[in-house]
């Protein structure tokens, strides 16, 4: 639980708080970059919405309704009949013969405000009560309402069917793309002429479009559309005013029809400039009309999309793209087209259904955000990356650099770039450094990926497995080798894999190490160091040794013991026999005393957890006679109760401990006292031996340990300089250390230091 705690606590990185400050940092630029999507939106005069109009509207053309007639003033009918404008009595003419085909409804688009003859206004007035289904046009001259017909012109407005204006909205850019179908002072609306057409025609529906805030208290507008254009190639249905006169044209051409009559002449003045313009020109008032009409015939009078609904629409889009450029950053081109191509589609759809929505908002919205994405997140890696290239080169370096030319100091990134650049051929070099220094090795050794995969291998390694290795699993190389544990089939982690010494199908002495390779930070193995070493030589020199152990403390021992025994029956007085009993004990001692020192030096220890006191315990009891007969009183300071743990091979220590406690003894003189103490002081056991002896020289003290070294101090003691050593080599095999310190006259004392046991 203490773990998962500290766990818990862990710091973030630079890296992660460079990110998390970047997501805050996005999350306000969100904000931002939302509202002024939604104000754009919302701005009918952004220069993108006119052209994104005018190239989805070609993507989603309207067919040619065949209802529709033009008769058109053109050139060739002012050729014929004359300058405009034409006598009215022409007019007249045109309607009875256009009446007589029985047309469904008569759109004249001509304004007769010069004055006439008034028997041709009367004959004019007259043709179109007979037709009864005649619309006329109303023109606004003034700021606040329509033109005034002349007096003499009233009858010809009263038996018009219906009047309605010819107004168009031009934009910004001068291009006519929509109008009103209603407008006029507040208390004298009109329709718009098409309109008028397509409600005489029998037409019954809901006029499109909806209402809008009035321009000025004196003009109101109402039921905004935008005119749906017919495709540029196709061309409504007309005949010439003159041929109609003429009687050139069918009857059964004209019957039925909606029959819209204007001028088409270049000269005439009823031009405007429409989408259509970049390919044929401008278009003709009437044709205008006509669009409108085939439009509501057809049922596809298009209207904006409600402006919060648009900006809704805009800013979902522009939302979506900001949550996934956190989501997925590596996408960011791909989504952003894929968001503007959406937008795009999105258009492109609701133009089909009949309304119109601007993308131009959004994708300015979508171009924003990845431009400012893309600039903050380089921002961040450059930040990132200057932080990362200071700190590695604030590092040791492993191996002298290599002189390049410095960089731009005015260029961040080119700074950048260079420190990489710099930092990469660094990591070359170091891996190179570190794969020959592996070579290099004396041992077999390998490294591999945190699934076992081998990466290097030097060519011990390569010799001792018989391949390669490279790209090999470990595992399954150590099985083939003879690796017991895995003599099963299982193939456990190798954090749990188990080191042992063994004997692979070679019959060679392998021991096996494994260490993890851990991060500058962090405790997750980025991969394994496995070394394998060869002791086969090792383990034969030490089978060596514990046949010459062997020889010494048996074969040789035993004439030795057989010399002693033969002397001991002939119990004779003569000198020689007592000197040869000297001799044969003092190599007797020496044998043991060597035995004792290879046992120490060799590495056959048997390390159990054991009680000092009791250690302590045994050695006093072995040297116990020993101090008797000389007089020698022993004390200590511990008792049976002692719960002081170590580490220890009990017969080897034990035997240390008597070895010191015997040189005590043997150094002190009768009626002395030989001390032992102990104590316990941060995660080590202190045992001091004191006695009363001679002392020890101090230009002697720093050659005491050695083999076969005897001083002055020792003289007439018996003694063959191998005890201490001995003493020495078991001390610092429990990883512990001894000391002496001794005065001349006032004797020595010896002071070993033992790990304790770890509870």
């Amino acid at each position: 639980m203490m773990f998962l705690h500290k766990a818990e606590k862990r710091q973030p990185t630079h890296a992660q708080r460079l990110f998390h400050g970047l997501v805050r940092e996005w999350l306000w630029i969100g904000l931002l970059l939302l509202p002024i999507t939604a104000y754009l939106s919302l701005s009918p005069g952004l220069a993108l919405n006119n052209p994104l109009y005018d190239s989805l509207r070609r993507l989603a053309p309207l067919p040619v309704d065949p209802r529709i007639l033009l008769v058109t003033i053109d050139d060739q009918s002012l050729k014929e009949l004359g300058r405009w404008p034409w006598p009215r009595n022409l007019h007249a003419d045109l309607i009875d013969r256009l009446s007589a085909a029985q047309p469904s409804a008569i759109l004249f688009d001509v304004i007769f405000n010069e004055p006439g003859v008034p028997a041709n206004d009367q004959r004019l007035a007259a043709a179109v009560c007979r037709a009864g289904n005649v619309v006329l046009p109303l023109l606004r001259e003034e700021v606040t309402s329509y033109s005034q017909p002349d007096a003499k012109m009233l009858p010809l407005l009263d038996c018009a069917k219906g009047l309605g204006h010819i107004n168009v909205e031009a934009d910004s850019d001068g291009i006519v793309r929509s109008l009103f179908l209603r407008e006029g002072p507040p208390d004298n609306m009109a329709p718009q002429l098409a309109w008028m057409a397509y409600t005489a025609s029998g037409q019954v529906s809901e006029m499109p479009g909806k209402p809008l805030q009035p321009i000025s208290q004196y003009w109101h507008r109402e039921n905004a559309i935008r005119i749906p254009f017919v495709d540029a190639s196709a061309h409504f249905p007309s005949v010439s005013y003159a041929s109609v006169l003429r009687g050139e044209v069918p009857p059964e051409r004209l019957r039925g029809r909606l029959i819209l009559v204007g001028s088409t002449a270049s000269g005439m003045g009823d031009r405007f400039v429409t989408p259509l313009s970049s390919t044929v020109g401008t278009t003709a008032g009437v044709e205008i009309q006509a669009n409108v009409l085939n439009g509501l015939l057809l049922g596809r009078s298009l209207v904006d999309l409600p402006g919060g609904l648009s900006a809704l629409m805009a800013t979902a889009l522009v939302a979506l793209l900001l949550g996934l450029l956190l989501y997925r950053p590596r996408y960011a081109l791909w989504m952003t087209l894929g968001c503007m191509t959406t937008a795009l589609l999105g258009a492109w759809v609701l133009l089909r259904l009949d309304y119109w929505w601007s993308p131009a908002a959004c994708l300015i919205g979508l171009l924003l955000s990845y431009l400012i994405w893309n600039w903050r997140r380089l921002s961040v890696i450059l930040a990132y990356f200057g932080w990362e290239l200071a700190r590695l080169d604030n590092e040791p370096k492993v191996l002298p650099e290599r002189r390049r030319a410095p960089a731009s100091k005015g260029d961040v990134l080119q700074a950048r770039i260079f420190a990489l650049e710099q930092a990469v051929s660094r990591t070359r070099d170091t891996r190179r450094f570190m794969a020959d220094g592996l070579e290099c090795l004396p041992v077999a050794t390998l490294i591999t990926d945190p699934k076992g995969n081998i990466l290097l291998a030097n060519r011990i390694a390569r010799e001792v497995f018989g391949n390669d290795l490279v790209s090999e699993n470990l595992l399954e190389q150590l099985a083939d080798l003879g690796y017991p544990p895995l003599h099963n089939g299982v193939r456990p982690a190798l954090s749990v894999l188990e080191l042992v010494e063994f004997r692979d199908i070679h019959q060679r002495s392998l021991r096996m190490e494994l260490a993890p390779l851990l991060p500058a930070e962090g405790d997750v193995a980025l991969g394994w160091l496995l070394s394998l070493t060869d002791l086969s030589k090792e383990r034969e020199a030490q089978l060596h040794r514990e046949t010459m152990l062997r020889f010494l403390s048996h074969d040789l021992r035993a004439p030795h013991s057989a010399i002693l025994a033969m002397l001991d029956v002939h119990n004779g007085e003569s000198p020689i026999f007592s000197q040869i009993e000297q001799q044969v004990k003092r190599a007797l001692s020496l044998t043991e005393s060597f035995v004792q020192l290879a046992k120490a030096e060799a590495d056959g220890y048997h390390f159990h957890p054991s009680l000092f006191a009791m250690l302590v315990m045994d050695a006093f009891d072995q040297v116990s006679v020993i101090a008797q007969l000389k007089g020698i009183h022993l004390v200590h300071d511990l008792d049976e109760a002692d719960e002081s743990m170590i580490s220890a091979d009990q017969s080897l220590l034990t035997r240390a401990l008597f070895n010191m406690l015997e040189n005590a003894i043997k150094y002190s003189p009768s009626g002395t006292t030989v001390t032992l103490s102990h104590g316990c002081t941060q995660g080590w056991l202190e045992c001091s031996i004191s006695d009363q002896g001679p002392g020890i020289a101090p230009e002697d003290l720093p050659e005491l340990f050695s083999q076969y070294r005897r001083f002055d101090s020792a003289q007439g003691v018996e003694g063959l300089g191998l005890g201490l050593t001995m003493v020495k080599a078991v001390v610092e095999r429990h990883g512990g250390r001894i000391t002496c310190e001794s005065e001349l006259g006032k004797g020595s004392t010896f002071s070993l230091q033992l790990p304790l046991l770890d509870e």
